[in-house]
């Protein structure tokens, strides 16, 4: 170019210099420009095969849990399947209950009426065997707290302004004549010398007392025990009565109580005076050795050895932003169910705790029944017969139930959902790094059950995306491991898969067995210049000065300027950046000196290595 009289310039701190290249004895200028791709996943794919470890997990870094999902079930190894159909329960004439469901219990002295069910405003009573709906006893009992059977008689609390009422048929309920005949809360445990169990209730603020009968005295009623005894002080009321490993324990809205065998009361869980709720207790299930319970706006676990730990299905999952209230919880010998009012809609989630490969204890968490807008303040199981079990909850002011079964699939009475809308969205894949394009291009899915009806739907959420969007053309119809690939390539910095199942028929539900998205990674390159900088051929004062303006480019906090004036405009480093110059820092250990050879008979010139990685500066 004319008029150049140098090869490159650099600025280093306040200092401009023009320095030339060492040509070796072709003429070649030592100066090269090396493109260095970092570690990236070629090929691009994101795979899961496995979703039993549930959700609660945004960011891709377990390969068997997923963010959320709706009515899914994910319980089984290998698959994912549809959730549980929803039967709804209302009276005989197929109207509403009065109004919304308070609690249930199975009650054994009914003939033929063994499911009870508890409004505000009645008791309500089902015959499976019979029309399979909601039947009011004869006897209107209105403010029902609390149902409890002991000793062949069903008692129904109705808190502690009106006596309770006791039914040996659950149809016909008398009102006990008994002198403290006002109950909240009702448990049948042993008695303070072990010795038989007797029916304990609660009394607000702070009572609880027990007896042998809580029948009237004509019918054989025993009073109850007086004085009661006072848990905490009047301040904040009982929620709950429940049994740990055999001891006696009183929930109350500040703390939690042991009632001993002698009469004492021990204090336990102070700091709850701290954050007091309704929510405290008000909910309680004991399954495989502990009791876990509602707390605030979450709940815990207590075990055998008296230790705590937070516990809910919402518990470590702060990445997600799902917060709620727990409106019931009931076990069976596998699996915990845990109802929480998110806000707008609630689920009834199934878990259970298990070990991890490491032998470290985690819990599994999947969002098994989506009860919508539908209310629901209690859940309870019950087994209505030696091959039918259901998981009933309150449903607005219905009742409903879904089947359970150990092995849904090979149960030919289990019914799954038909709702057309069940979806598991997985977690975020952001590739080797968030910042890189990745292209989508394909998928690859194993499934089973598949016809034109009984569908499979990928989807996925890009970037910023708040919604799902079709990956496919069309629903997947085959079964098997199948390729699809996609019309056009899907771009983005992160994405999320979403699995949609469908079904015609509540006997079949399609299986996901395997999914496999595929793509490529676009790396950001990185750019940098090896060059040998000519600083002549004795040792001289420009020799020192040289050297000692490269070397300032180890320490210097700003970075270097660097203009290849072979190819840029004479403007250099003043012109404009990324166009005339562009912006590098000098690599550890540079510059370093080196002797050139030259031709024949020519003393070696001297020369200062020097390494500069381009950066990207504005």
């Amino acid at each position: 170019m004319t008029g150049r009289t140098h090869d490159h310039e650099l600025v280093i701190g306040t200092t401009t210099k023009r320095l030339n290249l060492v040509r070796d004895a072709d003429g070649r200028a030592l100066c090269s420009v090396l493109e260095e791709i970092p570690e990236h996943r070629n090929p691009l794919k994101f795979v899961q095969s496995d979703w039993i470890d549930g959700h609660g997990r945004k960011d891709r870094s377990e390969a068997s849990m997923y963010i959320e999902g709706k009515a899914i079930d994910t319980t089984l190894d290998g698959k994912t399947i549809l959730g549980p159909l929803i039967v709804e329960v209302k009276e005989s004439d197929d109207t509403a209950l009065d109004s919304a469901p308070v609690c249930f219990v199975w009650f054994p002295g009914g003939s033929g009426a063994n499911w009870l069910c508890a409004t505000a405003g009645k008791i309500y009573r089902y015959d499976v065997s019979s029309n399979g709906k909601w039947t009011a006893a004869t006897t209107t009992v209105a403010g029902v707290t609390d149902l409890c059977v002991y000793n062949g008689i069903c008692y129904a609390a109705v808190g502690a302004s009106t006596k309770y009422y006791y039914s040996g048929d659950g149809i016909t309920w008398t009102q006990t004549d008994l002198t403290d005949g006002y109950a909240v809360k009702f448990l049948v445990a042993p008695n303070a010398a072990g010795t038989q169990d007797v029916l304990w209730k609660s009394k607000t603020a702070n009572e609880i007392s027990s007896t042998t009968d809580g029948r009237t005295v004509a019918a054989g009623g025993v009073q109850w025990t007086s004085p009661p005894a006072y848990i905490g002080d009047t301040a904040t009321n009982i929620t709950n009565v429940f049994l740990m490993n055999n001891r006696l324990m009183i929930g109350k809205t500040d703390g939690l109580y042991e009632y001993l065998t002698d009469g004492g009361v021990l204090p336990l869980r102070a700091d709850l005076k701290n954050n007091l709720s309704t929510d405290n207790f008000k909910y309680i299930a004991s399954w495989q050795a502990s009791v876990y319970h509602s707390e605030i706006n979450g709940g815990g676990e207590m075990t055998a050895a008296s230790t705590y730990a937070p516990v809910s299905p919402l518990t470590d999952i702060d990445d997600i932003d799902k917060r709620g209230d727990t409106v019931g919880i009931d076990a069976d010998k596998n699996w915990l169910y845990w109802a929480v009012d998110e806000g707008t809609n609630t689920h009834i989630y199934k878990g259970r705790e298990v070990r991890d490969s490491a032998g470290k204890l985690r819990w599994q968490w999947c969002p098994f029944v989506f009860l919508g807008t539908n209310a629901c303040a209690t859940i309870a199981i019950c087994q209505h017969s030696a091959t039918v079990k259901r998981l009933w909850f309150g449903y607005g002011t219905s009742t409903a139930y879904v089947y359970l079964s150990d092995n849904p699939l090979a149960d030919s009475a289990y019914q799954f959902d038909t709702t057309d809308a069940n979806w598991l969205r997985m977690s975020y894949d952001y590739g080797s790094n968030p910042f890189w394009d990745k292209m989508w291009q394909g998928l690859v899915t194993e499934t089973k059950g598949c016809t034109a009806a009984i569908t499979v739907t990928p989807k996925y959420r890009k970037d910023t995306d708040t919604s799902a969007t079709a990956l496919t053309a069309a629903a997947i119809t085959t079964n098997g491991v199948v390729k699809t690939n996609l019309s056009t390539a899907l771009s983005c910095n992160r994405i999320s898969f979403e699995l949609w199942l469908t079904t015609n028929s509540n006997t079949t539900t399609p299986e996901v067995h395997y999914f496999e998205a595929r793509g490529v990674e676009k790396p950001e390159t990185f750019r940098t210049y090896e060059v040998v900088y000519d600083v002549g051929e004795d040792i001289s004062r420009k020799t020192a000065t040289i050297r000692d303006f490269l070397r300032g480019g180890r320490t210097n906090t700003t970075l270097v300027k660097y203009a290849d004036l072979r190819y840029g405009s004479l403007s250099g480093t003043t012109g404009t950046a990324g166009t005339d110059y562009v912006y590098v820092v000098m690599l550890p250990g540079y510059p370093q000196e080196v002797e050139i050879d030259q031709e024949k008979g020519k003393a070696p010139a001297l020369g200062l290595k020097v390494r500069f990685r381009e950066v990207n500066f504005t």
